[in-house]
């Protein structure tokens, strides 16, 4: 393996911390000599900003530096621990060939090969699973960046400064295995529980006693009886680590956290703002919990499924960029077929990472969920419908509905992963959106993004409620039957001004001569402020022709400038760039009904989109 001299010096410093994040590197400060972060929740706020990274710089003199792995950075790295990390992979190099090396990182103890993240799979971190002393660092991971000093005192120096390359298959397919199993079959599982499924039995037996009420004391024995009939056993610290996370978590069994962490005013207001971290530009936080609303048939799950594939892919949705990561789409209420459907509509190809449930909850979903998420830490999951995971009985008790979604606004803050819930909005209209969640107004209140999507008679709507940062105003919603995607139109407003103005040039080609502005009124639909405003337009347009003065005894009146020429809607400018389909006798313009057929899938049933 050739080296060159390293550009790095001898302990990190800004320049070395700003090449890194250069490349697209995601980066956060750790303590010196030491592998520990030194902010909260590193996967949401490692950053390639200068601004932020000269901050941390200087409020952590002399630290060293993590860079994020997986999709944030868009690289994953093969540690090569030690004598055994450098023999396996000189095995491998025999078996299949040499690597392609391109940025290499001397360690403390061995070597961090870097290479380009995969489009074709998901690679999670693993210790020894390629092989004895080789760990993968990929999504949700980190490694200390060239220029960290190891506990050891040893530097981390580049052994090779070139550009990421992408690993060969053969590898990216055994970093990505499942773990294998040791021992026989027989060995390996006791009662139809395989080593993989140890974890989730335990977890299930544990949330089955919690419920019960049983002592955190009789819930620890039990678990560690239950734990000794799985061969082998999982070592009895994670057991009890499990008990007590759990029943801290979710019961008072335990005592309380031994207090509050507070700090001084001054501490607060000298520490450095950290950046919002968007899974969806200005509209999703990672680490928080948002809330889809409408009423049955108007779209909920088609939203949902569009903005999964956009962060799988990393492609903009409706005009904001994503952040690109796996996702998690739990349909507890839709069968298999429908899901199936709607994805393979949409255009995906099944290389995208998005895992799907579609068979209804567990008996402990909520539970289950919580640890799915810490076990995947996904960059998005959707529980679609949201009752069908939390089990509340009074659904317009504010205390049990927040209560209920506690568990998830946790693990979301935890592990930096948003959670999307969609739920159906209550009858009639409301006049404040973050009131449209059927039940409690405990929904609208906990979730940190409130999207509430309608539909009149004209066209779909979508609206945001938002703590951070700016609302998105009652906007219309467009469906491209081509494409199956979904995109912004106008303002609603403005829309509904556009919608006027049809009706006022149908009505008067009808009409055939002037007409008062009461008697247009009276016979077009729509409220009086906007029909003003479509009048004035198409008078400035040149579209309508108005005569009078105004004043009492001699009203204006309209008639259309050109009587003998059939109107077409949808051909004025404005429409053209926002409204694109045509308004006359199509019913619903901007979103086919599904009457006919949904949104997403050409040939289906009819059913909740």
């Amino acid at each position: 393996m050739s080296t060159t001299a390293s550009p790095f010096p001898s302990a990190p410093d800004l320049a070395a911390v700003l090449a890194l994040a250069g490349r697209g590197w995601r980066v956060f400060p750790c303590r010196s000599r030491d592998k520990t972060p030194l902010v909260r929740e590193w996967q949401r706020v490692a950053t390639t900003e200068e601004e932020q990274i000269r901050t941390w710089h200087e409020q952590f003199s002399g630290c060293n530096w993590g860079i994020a792995t997986g999709s944030a950075s868009d690289i994953w790295v093969l540690d090569v621990d030690g004598a055994k990390g450098e023999a396996s992979l000189k095995d491998l190099i025999g078996q299949y060939g040499q690597l392609p090396l391109g940025f290499t990182v001397r360690t403390g103890k061995g070597l961090h090969l870097y290479f380009a993240w995969p489009t074709i799979c998901q690679l999670r971190n693993s210790a020894s699973r390629v092989g004895e002393g080789l760990d993968v660092r990929g999504e949700g991971g980190y490694v200390l960046a060239p220029g960290s000093i190891h506990p050891s005192c040893a530097v981390y120096a580049v052994a090779q400064n070139g550009h990421v390359t992408d690993a060969p298959d053969w590898l990216v397919k055994m970093a990505s295995a499942p773990a294998e199993r040791q021992g026989t079959e027989k060995e390996a599982t006791t009662a139809g529980i395989t080593r993989g499924g140890r974890h989730k039995r335990l977890a299930h037996v544990i949330g089955r006693m919690l419920r019960d009420g049983m002592t955190a004391g009789a819930i620890e024995a039990a678990a560690l009886a239950e734990n000794e009939t799985f061969l082998p056993p999982k070592p009895e610290a994670e057991v009890r680590k499990l008990v007590a996370d759990m029943a801290k978590r979710y019961t008072a069994c335990e005592p309380p956290h031994s207090g509050f962490e507070l700090m001084p005013l001054n501490t607060l207001l000298a520490k450095a703002e950290t950046p919002t971290d968007y899974i969806w530009e200005g509209r999703l936080v990672s680490g928080t919990v948002s809330a889809v609303v409408a009423k049955p048939k108007v779209g909920k799950s088609t939203f949902a499924r569009n903005l999964c594939l956009a962060i799988a892919r990393g492609e903009e949705f409706l005009g904001l960029p994503t952040r690109r990561g796996e996702c998690i789409y739990l349909a507890l209420e839709e069968r298999e077929n429908e899901v199936r459907a709607d994805f393979v509509a949409l255009g995906a190809t099944g290389t995208e990472p998005i895992l799907v449930h579609a068979a209804p909850s567990p008996a402990e979903g909520m539970l289950a969920l919580v640890e799915l998420v810490r076990a995947n830490k996904p960059r998005l999951v959707v529980v679609d419908p949201l009752f069908r995971l939390a089990l509340v009985r009074d659904e317009k008790a504010y205390a049990e509905t927040y209560s209920a979604l506690g568990p998830l606004i946790d693990v979301a803050r935890e592990t930096g992963t948003h959670v999307m819930l969609l739920h159906h909005s209550g009858k009639g209209h409301k006049a404040d959106a973050i009131d449209a969640p059927l039940g409690s107004t405990a929904i609208g209140g906990a979730v940190c993004t409130l999207i509430v999507l309608k539909r009149g008679d004209n066209y779909r709507t979508i609206q945001t409620v938002q703590r951070v940062p700016m609302d998105l105003p009652e906007t219309v919603l467009l469906f491209d039957a081509e494409t199956k995607r979904l995109s912004l139109g106008a303002d609603k407003a403005e829309a509904d001004v556009c919608v006027i103005e049809d009706g006022i040039i149908d009505y008067l080609q009808r009409a055939g001569d002037m007409r008062t502005e009461s008697e247009i009124a009276e016979h077009v639909e729509g409220k009086t402020g906007p029909k003003r405003k479509a009048l004035r337009s198409l008078v400035e347009e040149g579209k309508l022709t108005r005569d009078g003065s105004g004043k009492r005894g001699d009203p204006f009146t309209y008639k259309c400038s050109f009587p003998c020429s059939q109107h077409i809607a949808g051909t004025r400018k404005r429409e053209c760039e926002q409204l694109t389909q045509s308004r006359r006798n199509t019913g619903p313009i901007l979103v086919p009904e599904i009457t006919e057929k949904p949104i997403l899938v050409p040939e289906r049933e009819r059913g909740e989109l």
